[in-house]
């Protein structure tokens, strides 16, 4: 926990407000170190940073990190002021960690951090072709069980996913689901899904030798963006 070195001292010099909030903080800090004791399955530490500062902020954090290279990094930007709160997010950014905020009617809630710009999206049409794809109303189901026509009605649906072939047929890389993909297009096809999995646009599962695809929240976002351009 990384707190401000002058909340631990009372100060003649405070301001009103200081003077009631310091001891509801220490109250605070007190009751996390009790709380996280009595888990048992993490460790409290207690960070003083001397002043409220972009920079010290920033370096007590990656100190923690180099001490620390195989930790994960979650933040709670719930207390503190905008600075502390801000920086503690653009530190989650930089180290690839998880930002949430806590409230009484709503114990947790993680703030996503996209991992990609809109506009380096945008930079790449053959990915935002997939997430049309996927996004698509009549396209965002998979049928199963045909042999040429995946739009029979005979055909079994699993809602929202959908599987490679179909969106290579929707790409028009083949004409129907029986083809035979070739190893470059599965090649290409294979890079373009890892990048969206990577990005937290598209998730993946298996079903047998098969992959299946559907848009993430994120990847609904992007799609409800770029979907009528």
């Amino acid at each position: 926990m990384l707190v401000e070195e002058s909340i631990f001292h009372d100060n003649e010099a405070d301001s009103d407000f200081l003077k009631e909030e310091k001891p509801k903080i220490r109250l605070a800090i007190e009751g996390v170190r009790q709380q996280v004791e009595l888990d048992g399955r993490r460790e409290f530490s207690l960070v003083h940073l001397p002043r409220l500062d972009q920079d010290i902020i920033r370096g007590t954090i990656l100190k923690i990190r180099n001490d620390h290279k195989d930790a994960q990094f979650s933040f709670n930007v719930t207390g503190g002021t905008a600075l502390f709160s801000t920086s503690l997010f653009l530190m989650a950014i930089w180290l690839g960690g998880r930002v949430c905020i806590t409230r009484i009617e709503d114990p947790f809630i993680e703030l996503r951090i996209p991992k990609i710009s809109l506009k380096e999206l945008e930079e790449n049409p053959d990915l935002m072709k997939i997430i049309r794809i996927l996004g698509g109303e009549s396209k965002n189901k998979i049928r199963v069980s045909d042999k040429d026509d995946m739009r029979k009605t005979t055909s079994r649906i699993h809602d929202t996913w959908m599987r490679n072939k179909e969106i290579l047929r929707e790409l028009d890389v083949i004409k129907s689901v029986s083809e035979r993909v070739g190893k470059n297009d599965q090649v290409n096809q294979t890079r373009d899904m890892k990048k969206l999995i990577s990005w937290d646009l598209v998730e993946e599962k298996k079903e047998g030798r098969e992959s299946l695809y559907r848009l993430t929240s994120d990847g609904i976002f992007a799609y409800n963006i770029f979907k009528e351009q």
